[in-house]
């Protein structure tokens, strides 16, 4: 026969376990540990130094324990992490606000640790802990939505983002020598200087002829000559709207949306990239009066620099660098436009078995990492 009192108890005991495991779980999924080691100062170990390692440990290791929580895939979206990643100086700056670090797990007990570890200590001059962090997720969440409507807003009502973007290679350099001086020196027998000697008195004197000839009284600087691929654009688009889309923009072809007038605008841009200049203005701002009539929120104007393909010395494979000369970022509202900031300096060395693949390869990340940072650089302005 079943003993009814056994099973009610067993029953309770499942009933209680089962709500011990949801609430650490509740509790964990925003806890993360950290770690921190600390160097011991001074050459000869004393408790007191020791236990002013661990305090300088602690603040890195809460650190370490709320990095760690940021990084796990499941506390935020793409979308959320996109605009974490253009504000994370300021949260982390202010950690405080986000979470409380406060329980030590290891080592549990401070003194004890010292004793039992001080052959340890004293030879790595080290100490280590971890530090359990509660994080606030509901409030950094909220700076989070605070630093871009975009984010809160819903699919019908994401920004768009038209793109105008060009790659070009160097095909030619042509280099200016500086000006050559000769110099021509030859002796004569003019009577001009003499000299006395056991032969008698001798005069010589020496003439001097100097030309000049070649190159320019100034030094120029060399002249690069570039070709635009045309094949490349499209290359670039797709790896930023990648990103634009994870950021909630919703990203537009530019010269989609200028359609017939693209071609003599495009021809211009080309003519002066490909003589070494940048994108003109005139052709920005006729661009820009389009888009702003297509109710298009934003444009980013941006060209690469493809370089010449090498091999790479430790694989063996093709390489190739691109790097983004100039992009600019301009809102687009009812009256002009407002130019949010530039960024350069950007500059990717992508590999493959042909340097087709490597130029792709290189030109896929280039855009990846130019397109969040303008996106971080529009979320820092607040505005959006």
């Amino acid at each position: 026969m079943i003993d009814v009192n056994k099973l009610l108890k067993l029953f309770s005991i499942i009933t209680l376990t089962f709500l011990i495991t949801t609430l650490v779980s509740a509790d964990s999924a925003n806890t993360s540990r950290g770690t921190a080691t600390e160097a011991v100062e001074g050459t000869i170990y004393s408790k007191k130094k020791a236990m002013a390692a661990i305090e300088r440990a602690k603040p890195k290791a809460c650190k370490n324990a709320f990095k760690r929580y940021i990084q796990n895939p499941q506390t935020l979206n793409d979308s959320e992490r996109m605009i974490f990643e253009s504000i994370q100086d300021q949260i982390y700056n202010n950690l405080n606000e986000y979470m409380v670090c406060t329980h030590m797990v290891e080592p549990p007990d401070v003194t004890k640790y010292l004793k039992e570890e001080k052959t340890e200590i004293k030879l790595t001059k080290k100490v280590a802990v971890v530090m359990r962090a509660e994080i606030d997720k509901v409030r950094l969440l909220n700076e989070i939505n605070k630093s871009s409507k975009i984010f809160a807003s819903d699919t019908s009502e994401k920004s768009k983002l038209a793109m105008i973007f060009f790659s070009r290679t160097v095909s030619a350099q042509r280099q200016f020598d500086e000006r050559v001086k000769n110099v021509e020196k030859t002796t004569t027998g003019l009577d001009i200087n003499e000299e006395e000697t056991e032969s008698g008195i001798s005069s010589t004197t020496t003439e001097t002829n100097v030309t000049e000839t070649g190159g320019s009284k100034l030094k120029k600087a060399d002249v690069s000559e570039y070709i635009v691929d045309d094949n490349d654009t499209v290359k670039l688009e797709a790896g930023m709207k990648e990103i634009f889309t994870k950021a909630r923009f919703e990203p537009v072809s530019g010269k989609r949306q200028v359609r017939k007038k693209w071609r003599k605008l495009k021809a211009e841009i080309i003519d002066s990239l490909e003589s070494g200049g940048a994108i003109p203005d005139e052709a920005k701002w006729d661009i820009e009066d389009i888009l702003m009539e297509k109710n298009v929120s934003y444009v980013v104007f941006a060209y690469f620099d493809v370089g010449v393909p090498g091999v790479d010395e430790a694989t063996g494979n093709q390489s190739v660098s691109v790097a983004l000369a100039v992009a600019e970022i301009t809102r687009l509202g009812d009256s002009e436009p407002v130019s949010l900031g530039t960024i350069s300096g950007v500059q990717v060395r992508g590999q493959g078995a042909t340097s087709d693949m490597a130029k792709n390869n290189a030109i896929n990340k280039v855009s990846k990492e130019t397109a969040k940072k303008l996106v971080a650089l529009i979320n820092s302005k607040g505005i959006n």
